[in-house]
């Protein structure tokens, strides 16, 4: 399990999403990421379950209405899940 937490500073009609190459992430597609909770602005989460003991790469996107898909910059992240428990993210979006 994963719980992504990122800090995102949007403009009114952005939703942040977190992709990567699971299947539960979207599988790079995003079109099928996982959609982040505003309820924390600027920190938007959400919590995922991964299975454990597997690599797992990833980013953060932002997606406007009628507009492209704005990826963050830089290498993707990468994480192994943990045997048991929940791994947690605390970063930044790059932009």
């Amino acid at each position: 399990m994963a719980t992504f937490n990122v800090t995102a500073h949007t403009q009114w009609g952005q939703q942040v999403y977190v992709t990567g190459n699971r299947p539960e992430l979207g599988s790079w597609n995003p079109d099928k990421a996982v959609p982040l909770s505003s309820a924390s602005y600027p920190t938007w989460s959400a919590t995922v379950v991964l299975p454990a003991k597997t690599k797992v790469e990833y980013k953060y996107i932002v997606k406007t209405v009628n507009a492209p898909v704005t990826w963050e910059t830089g290498p993707n992240r990468t994480t192994v899940t943990p045997p048991t428990g929940t791994y947690i993210t605390h970063e930044a979006f790059r932009h």
